[in-house]
């Protein structure tokens, strides 16, 4: 009788469980999303509207990164690459603010739409400096 018992509270504390697994596995992939969204949102507003991109670069990208923008088909790869990027665009831009509008986020991916205003000072995707502070359309 004493094993028929003890199989028994197995069996009966089994579901009791799978259920605390399955919430924290789903804990987990919220608290990664939720990671990932304050990931983001820091490079914008810390990296590029207070100007600490560079302090940012290895805490925000992994070292295999890569951008895939079709207007820059030879951007280098990884922490050096956005390095890259960043300097192109503080030298096509000034005064740049970025406005997140949208951000969604997973536990794998993270998906942004923001809108820009910064001043066109250089030369940037085969468009020539205008001079204008104009609002970039949301990408």
């Amino acid at each position: 009788m004493h094993a028929f018992m003890k199989n028994w509270i197995v069996l009966a504390t089994m579901p009791l469980c799978m259920v605390f697994l399955s919430q924290c596995t789903a804990s987990r992939h919220l608290r990664l999303a939720e990671k990932n969204a304050e990931t983001v949102r820091l490079w914008f507003e810390e990296g590029w509207n207070k100007n600490r991109n560079e302090e940012l670069l290895e805490r925000v990208f992994s070292p295999d990164w890569a951008d895939g923008n079709p207007l820059r088909p030879d951007q280098t790869t990884g922490i050096e690459g956005m390095r890259e990027f960043v300097q192109y665009y503080e030298t096509a831009f000034k005064d740049a603010h970025f406005t997140i509008t949208h951000l969604f986020a997973s536990d794998k991916q993270v998906a942004i739409r923001y809108e820009v205003t910064a001043i066109h000072i250089g030369y940037a995707f085969g468009v020539p400096p205008t001079g204008k502070n104009s609002i970039l359309p949301a990408s």
